[in-house]
């Protein structure tokens, strides 16, 4: 459904209903349960499947326009609460959770890139715009010579006001300030922002120019702690034992979206974007790699990367999980979260133990939901 254009929104209703639905003693258990197993306490059973029992709201939580969360702080946040309102809503398994959510052009934006806005009757969140090589070339000078990006320039500092924006806002909420946890903002990865920055031509330069892409990705990968640091430090309850990414959770304090590496080979992701994922992972004390689509080819490599806890994915179907998946993740302490169900019924069906490693029931991918039925076929 469309989110609606201009609509008026008083922040303090919807916190308020919420506040009211919010059973402590659910959450507890809840986040009890989140913590057990990412600690690896669920070996128990073969998976992980949370859930709460439901609490309608009696409000109507109307969906608004995209473009409208980039004008005004309160818009933002209630597009995000929206999700928790669902959650308590029907039931559903996942923390409460919120961050700044400002689309895919947070790092691309401190290096110049302008963001494009589709006609608010589109309403999708805005891209970055692809820059000219000869500017990123000028960017990866000036980053050698010691002048490195802003990380608060773009849309940085509007994720860190955002932030502290919404601290203000629960102090009168004492219950939503306990349970809602806040993250960190979309980063996306080291080749995603490559691609980001360099439009199409990307793959071929990364046989066509090498030695440029190496300089770059060490551009994007230095940013991307920096800015990272920085918002921490802004906000402490985003550590680096736990993260609480899409309302799940995984061990250590940062996720890398590789989406745009599953059009690579495993071959260009272990000479190009290894060492940038490596030297992230390290920075926090671990953490977690998101894909979509079909990444097997990457999994062995995500598995190799020191302190990487859990992976996400979001397409089982299109991946070879008994061969590949399972063996380089939860045969080597990697969990998997937000598996959909229908992976789940065909593991159930074939027998196979996953260990208590794989939580079950989300599906995390921006642009669809969980399919009702396995594409493979429910036979499969």
């Amino acid at each position: 459904m469309e989110g609606q254009l201009n609509m008026e929104i008083n922040i303090h209703e919807y916190l308020v209903d919420l506040e009211g639905r919010i059973d402590e003693v659910q959450e507890e258990k809840l986040l009890a349960d989140y913590y057990a197993f990412a600690d690896r306490k669920m070996d128990d059973r073969s998976y992980f499947e949370p859930k709460r029992n439901p609490a309608p709201s009696n409000l109507d939580w109307p969906d608004i326009c995209f473009n409208d969360t980039f004008r005004e702080f309160d818009k933002m946040i209630y597009k995000q609460l929206r999700r928790c309102n669902d959650q308590l809503t029907k039931g559903g398994g996942e923390l409460l959770v919120v961050r700044p959510s400002y689309g895919i052009g947070l790092i691309p934006s401190m290096f110049g890139c302008e963001l494009k806005f589709l006609p608010d009757e589109q309403d999708y969140l805005p891209s970055p715009v692809k820059m000219d090589w000869d500017s990123i070339m000028q960017l990866v000078e000036d980053f050698k010579s010691g002048k490195k990006p802003d990380v608060r320039s773009g849309l940085g500092q509007k994720c860190i006001d955002a932030g502290h924006h919404l601290e203000e806002l629960l102090e009168s909420y004492p219950k939503i300030k306990k349970y809602l946890h806040l993250y960190t903002p979309d980063t996306q990865g080291p080749c995603d922002v490559a691609e980001a920055l360099i439009g199409s031509d990307f793959y071929l330069d990364l046989y066509d120019e090498e030695d440029a892409i190496h300089d770059i990705t060490d551009m994007i990968t230095d940013t991307f702690i920096r800015f990272v640091r920085v918002w921490k430090e802004e906000f402490p309850c985003c550590g680096n034992d736990y993260s609480f990414d899409y309302g799940l959770i995984y061990k250590g304090g940062i996720l890398i979206r590789e989406d745009s590496a599953c059009n690579i080979s495993g071959t260009m992701y272990d000479e190009f974007f290894f060492e940038s994922d490596q030297k992230i992972i390290s920075a926090f004390n671990g953490g977690l790699i998101h894909f979509c689509g079909r990444g097997d080819h990457l999994v062995k490599s995500f598995s190799n990367i020191e302190g990487v806890t859990a992976i996400n994915m979001s397409q089982p179907d299109m991946n070879k999980m008994d061969e590949i998946v399972y063996p380089n993740t939860i045969d080597k302490d990697i969990q998997i979260i937000g598996m959909p169900k229908f992976e789940i019924r065909r593991c159930d069906r074939h027998g196979i133990n996953l260990k208590g490693m794989v939580h079950v029931g989300i599906c995390v991918a921006a642009w669809m939901g969980e399919p009702e039925t396995d594409p493979r076929g429910e036979d499969c």
